[in-house]
């Protein structure tokens, strides 16, 4: 990304499979229950990955939120960034790659009632 490319699926593999993995890791010292983890999650099978380490991880229940906003907004933003690896020119290829998912259908529909879409 930092040349300007954008990732392709299998740049992403090893990252989605180590984060579901960190799903099921629980410190022993952790004061707190919750895990909070942020990525892209741009494809509804990057988010799958994720439901799959959360069903191994007890009691722990996914949700996702969907940060949802118009491309030009994105772009205008990371533009205004200094410093950043990622680009502006990024931001185009992830619209292209992008799933949005639909939390109004049921799972059965080929909806995901578990993300939060804010817009």
């Amino acid at each position: 990304m930092s040349r300007g490319e954008p990732l392709t699926d299998a740049d992403r593999a090893g990252w989605l499979q180590a984060l579901a993995e960190h799903e099921t890791a629980k410190p022993p010292t952790s004061s707190s229950p919750h895990l909070v983890i942020t990525c892209s999650a741009l494809k509804r099978h990057y988010r799958d990955i994720l439901r799959l380490g959360s069903e191994h991880a007890g009691d722990l229940r996914i949700r996702f939120i969907f940060l949802s906003a118009p491309e030009d907004v994105l772009k205008k933003r990371a533009q205004e960034r200094k410093g950043h690896y990622a680009r502006e020119n990024l931001v185009h290829s992830q619209f292209e790659v992008l799933e949005e998912p639909d939390p109004k259908k049921r799972e059965e529909e080929g909806g995901e009632p578990d993300v939060l879409v804010v817009e």
